[in-house]
């Protein structure tokens, strides 16, 4: 077994199975991945709302790889162990009028710069966030020929957002081509389940993972394991304000409960709505809490009071 290091001179914005891979490693290999922001680093932590409206919307979520594992063909499945994550110290969250869930109630490009310690950014007033870094990408080359933008996730993992694919976490992703292709990007320091304005704390990091390969096991989509406590601890350790909203339907329920989680962080700490909106995307966690009720059904979000400072 074998340790490799990829930087991230060359990344790719699509996915593509026709991309020469820029690593090849055998089974139980350990690589460090070093990965671009989310802008593919148009940005940077001087960057302004200015930068990002001009920024080229179309090299979004820069890719690191594709990393080929020896041996690898369509029906066998990668177990990916995430060993470790290092953040550069600085993050960025926006809105984009347009997109998001309040896609039509900001007229503004607006960017949030984050400065990150160790474990926490105190950059938003009166509010101390916990760091839970993580991967927004990671997936293997799809099976299907041509070019693909990375935004939709799918079978082959890519853009999926889970917040727990911490490092601790196992994943298993199936393999659709042969030497899978494996890819990562999108790193977030932290985010809130629906990444509601558009981004997580977008963040250049580098990411230690061991790559083992499992033959002849299929897999039908993603799989992960992941461990201990899936909210921070710090976090449950004090009160957690749930905001309910029961209607038949889900989208505008999740739209009533941002509404009313940047009203209370206005109210409570005297946020900006922006700040309060991007706020919501890096910790408000949106739940369905039933679905039961056809057709009803109940959207919950949860926000820490441990934020607050």
């Amino acid at each position: 077994m074998a340790d490799h290091y990829l930087d991230k001179s060359i990344t790719y914005n699509r996915w593509d199975r026709s991309y020469e891979p820029r690593l090849s490693i055998q089974s139980g290999d350990t690589v460090t991945i070093e990965m671009n922001d989310a802008s593919d680093g148009q940005l940077s932590k001087e960057s302004t709302a200015t930068d990002w409206e001009k920024a080229d919307k179309m090299r979004v979520h820069g890719l690191t790889g594709p990393i080929e594992v020896a041996g690898a063909g369509k029906g066998d499945r990668l177990k990916i162990d995430i060993i470790e994550y290092e953040h550069e110290n600085w993050a960025w969250t926006s809105i984009i009028p347009g997109l998001g869930l309040l896609d039509t109630e900001f007229d503004e490009v607006f960017l949030q710069i984050w400065e990150l310690g160790e474990t926490q950014t105190r950059s938003m007033p009166g509010l101390t966030l916990d760091l839970n870094p993580f991967c927004g990408i990671i997936g293997v080359q799809r099976e299907a020929l041509g070019e693909f933008r990375t935004r939709p996730p799918g079978a082959f993992g890519g853009n999926m957002d889970v917040k727990h694919l911490v490092a601790g976490s196992t994943l298993h992703l199936p393999v659709f081509v042969p030497g899978a292709g494996l890819c990562a990007g999108d790193c977030h320091a932290a985010q809130g389940d629906g990444e509601v304005s558009i981004n997580g704390m977008e963040a250049p990091m580098k990411v230690t993972l061991r790559v083992e390969l499992i033959k002849d096991a299929p897999l039908e989509s993603p799989y992960l394991i992941t461990p201990g406590e899936l909210v921070s601890p710090r976090y449950i350790a004090k009160p957690i304000h749930a905001f309910i909203e029961s209607g038949e339907d889900p989208r505008e329920l999740c739209k009533n409960v941002v509404r009313r989680s940047i009203r209370f962080l206005q109210e409570r700490v005297g946020l900006t709505r922006q700040q309060a909106y991007v706020t919501c995307s890096v910790v408000l966690d949106l739940k369905v809490s039933q679905l039961v009720n056809t057709p009803t059904t109940t959207i919950t979000g949860y926000l820490p009071d441990a934020i607050f400072d």
